[in-house]
């Protein structure tokens, strides 16, 4: 059994994914109390699947971008467990999260979480027949800068106040299709499943020392 963490923003998530799937999945607006909501939910996640600690098999971590204390705590609390069971510990970026769970897309994808001050992290894919491809590297943009760069028919998928969304669709109503908050809600239940396959296929995990959080400057205009 996978155990999941994703606090890297104020939106968080924890899920538990095993030999039949999604056993438990929980996301919530955290307003930044991930220290000390994180393990008491971790722990009611496992009650109610009536599971022990002891049955866990790995540990996966959304790394980001994102805040800096919220990426602290997931990545703290993942490699805590993973070190005091001896457990193999599996790091996807946020972005490669929300990028996986929209994979049935066909086309160009822009996935966004908020780094703060009206900027975001941002990364660009393209997602055919299942599959997803990174194109680039991970940015740190403003929504001038992000408005620049979508010069194709690009679905945008993310954390977007509503005034950030009417923007996108306004000035770019032919190039920006704008997934609702829904269907943009970072779902960790993705995150455990990648780490589930990995697993599953023989990888033995990320090393755990040299794991760390993406932390993105802001030097892109």
């Amino acid at each position: 059994m996978i155990l999941a963490f994703d606090s890297s923003t104020s939106l968080a998530g924890l899920a538990l994914y095993g030999p039949q799937g999604v056993a438990a999945e929980f996301s919530w607006l955290s307003h930044r109390n991930q220290t000390v909501q994180i393990m008491p939910l971790v722990q009611k996640m496992l009650d109610v699947q009536s599971l022990t600690p002891a049955q866990l098999t790995g540990v996966a971590v959304a790394t980001g971008p994102g805040s800096f204390n919220g990426l602290r705590v997931a990545v703290s609390a993942a490699k805590g467990i993973a070190l005091s069971l001896s457990l193999p510990i599996y790091g996807l970026s946020s972005l490669d999260m929300l990028a996986a769970q929209h994979a049935y897309l066909n086309g160009n994808l822009c996935a966004l979480v908020e780094a703060g001050r009206g900027r975001f992290g941002t990364a660009f894919y393209k997602v055919k027949a299942g599959k997803w491809k990174s194109e680039g590297d991970y940015l740190n943009l403003d929504l001038e800068a992000l408005l620049a760069r979508l010069t194709q028919p690009t679905f945008v998928v993310g954390e977007l106040q509503p005034a950030d969304r009417a923007a996108l669709a306004e000035k770019l109503p032919k190039l920006a299709t704008v997934l609702p908050p829904a269907a943009s809600l970072r779902r960790t239940s993705f995150l455990a499943e990648v780490a589930w396959q990995r697993q599953q296929a023989g990888d033995k995990g990320d090393d755990l020392a040299n794991l760390q959080p993406i932390y993105l400057h802001q030097n892109q205009p």
